[in-house]
């Protein structure tokens, strides 16, 4: 059993955050609310520069918010000097210390005087770490002696070893390859689920973001969009900013305009009418512009014969395989649509890939989302 090790607030203790804002000369967060209960994995993803990292540094104590309040359990986490939150931060830089060897890092902070763990219980604790890790063989390398993952990694292990008050990981495993980087976020996961403190896994992957997260919080601009759980961020994403940031690929988004034709409202993008299914007409109805988005998952794009009745007409511009799977870009009319479909039927295309072929597009009538042209917000439907 691991010794338990002291903490400056309670273990079960979760994190609010309110109104919090910082500029370095322009504005860099922007009154970011977001609540961490005991125990959740929160995902926080958006593009660089979104915020991430000032967040979780301001969360560690290296910087200060111009505004707003921090609470972990009932305590005032602003009022604790950095040295004594027992926050366990992985920086993206890694923050290595150069004399010290993989394994003088990992004990680092189970040596800390406010810690105060044994040796015997900080090395077993340790060494199944560096084993998770897969770096139990280089805990004598120093850091200046390690490839990128393999920093990035005894990074890692500094900040799994410990059982703090907080888990701050920014970007936890965005340099190594690909299979470890599949095996681990399972693994960070479940070691992370297991214990009892809040913890905010930050990354640029959205991707990412839906496999770790209980709930995922998307911040754009400062700001955060979106916060709710893996499934309602990727089967509602309530505006365009979100969608471009899910999906692999993203959701296509298609800028058009609203007519009446034959009684039926239809999304117009020049020569294209799709007459819209009535939730999507009703939500369409809601648009005072008449400028809208219509949002289609690359999964819901069927290609079909050009000359099928009510198909969209389109012409194939690239088509990468995958292995499984396989992402056709077509040209729809100058608009460059994906469609994820299978190896077989991507292979049925052509010599070449059908690269120029013309062919036709099938949308579904389910799984459409309008957004407003002018706010980028999602239409509600009925």
């Amino acid at each position: 059993m691991n010794a338990p090790l002291r903490m400056p607030v309670a273990a079960a203790a979760g994190l609010t955050i309110r109104g919090i804002g910082k500029s370095f000369r322009t504005q860099v967060l922007d009154g970011v609310d977001l609540d961490v209960a005991p125990g959740e994995i929160l995902a926080l993803t958006g593009p660089s520069g979104a915020g991430k990292t000032t967040l979780c540094r301001i969360l560690a104590g290296l910087e200060r918010p111009d505004h707003g309040t921090l609470r972990l359990g009932e305590g005032d986490l602003a009022a604790i000097p950095a040295g004594r939150r027992h926050v366990a931060f992985l920086f993206e830089s890694y923050a290595l210390y150069p004399h010290l060897t993989v394994r003088q890092n990992a004990l680092s902070p189970l040596l800390a005087p406010n810690v105060r763990a044994d040796l015997a219980t900080a090395n077993r604790r340790v060494d199944e770490v560096l084993e998770l890790l897969e770096i139990r063989q280089l805990d004598a390398r120093l850091p200046g002696a390690l490839s990128g993952g393999q920093k990035q990694r005894a990074a890692l292990a500094r900040t799994l070893v410990q059982q703090p008050a907080l888990f701050l990981l920014d970007e936890p495993i965005s340099h190594l390859d690909a299979k470890l980087r599949h095996k681990l976020r399972g693994e960070i996961r479940r070691r992370l689920a297991g214990q009892p403190a809040p913890a905010i896994w930050a990354t640029p992957d959205g991707m990412e973001a839906l496999s770790v997260g209980d709930r995922v919080a998307v911040i754009d601009g400062g700001r955060i969009e979106q916060v709710g759980t893996p499934e309602e961020i990727w089967l509602n994403p309530v505006s365009t900013r979100v969608a471009r940031l899910l999906g692999d690929p993203p959701m296509n988004l298609v800028p058009g305009t609203l007519v009446e034709e034959a009684g039926a409202r239809c999304f117009a993008r020049r020569e294209l009418r799709l007459p819209l299914p009535a939730p999507l007409a009703h939500a369409a109805g809601l648009s005072m512009s008449g400028d809208v988005v219509l949002g289609v998952r690359p999964d819901a794009v069927t290609v079909v014969p050009a000359d099928m009745p009510g198909a969209l007409g389109a012409e194939i511009y690239s088509n990468e395989p995958f292995g499984k799977h396989a992402i056709l870009t077509l040209d729809l009319g100058g608009l460059l649509v994906k469609a994820k479909t299978t190896m077989a039927a991507a292979g049925a295309l052509g010599e070449g890939g059908g690269i120029g072929r013309p062919v036709g597009l099938a949308l579904p009538a389910e799984g459409l989302i309008l957004f407003d042209g002018p706010t980028g917000r999602a239409l509600p439907v009925a």
